[in-house]
């Protein structure tokens, strides 16, 4: 009798085990800061008088935002010179300007800049520039802090989507 007992206790324990699992499961939906990459919150500006239209710092945007930076570099330097000719002469439309929460934990608690994503009227390449304070044991010039990507319309969709 004394067998039978602890076995079903056991098996009480794991199933009570396994239904705590499932719940902090379902109640950790929450973003840390490393799924985030640091990112706090991107602040949306429009090109022709640089007014602020939105912030961003709802968790999921973030997130999906951080997941949408993932790009394909694999022949990327061929292709910058010719993507920076082909923005010639189009209108800068939108400023998205993400930030992060800075490295040190005391001192300064300011928002640091990261990155400037410039999107153009009717085309689908993007201009990033990385921020020069990211850059903290030299000075690099700003051409090599910026990069030209061309994104498919799935892409562009979600960017515009920030901005409604």
């Amino acid at each position: 009798m004394n067998k039978k007992f602890n076995i079903k206790i056991g098996i009480l324990i794991v199933l009570l085990l396994l239904i705590c699992a499932g719940c902090s499961v379902q109640q950790g939906e929450k973003y840390t800061t490393k799924d985030l990459d640091n990112l706090a919150e991107i602040r949306i500006y429009a090109a022709e008088d640089n007014e602020l239209i939105k912030t961003i710092s709802d968790e999921q945007q973030l997130y999906q935002y951080n997941q949408c930076l993932l790009y394909d570099d694999s022949d990327i330097e061929e292709h910058q010179n010719q993507l920076k000719e082909r923005l010639e002469g189009e209108k800068e439309q939108y400023y998205l300007i993400s930030y992060k929460y800075p490295v040190a934990r005391f001192g300064k608690k300011a928002l640091e800049e990261n990155t400037t994503i410039t999107l153009y009227e009717n085309t689908n390449i993007i201009k990033m520039t990385v921020a020069e304070e990211n850059i903290k044991a030299f000075s690099v010039s700003e051409e090599f802090l910026t990069f030209y990507y061309e994104l498919s319309d799935e892409e562009m969709d979600f960017y515009h989507s920030l901005v409604e």
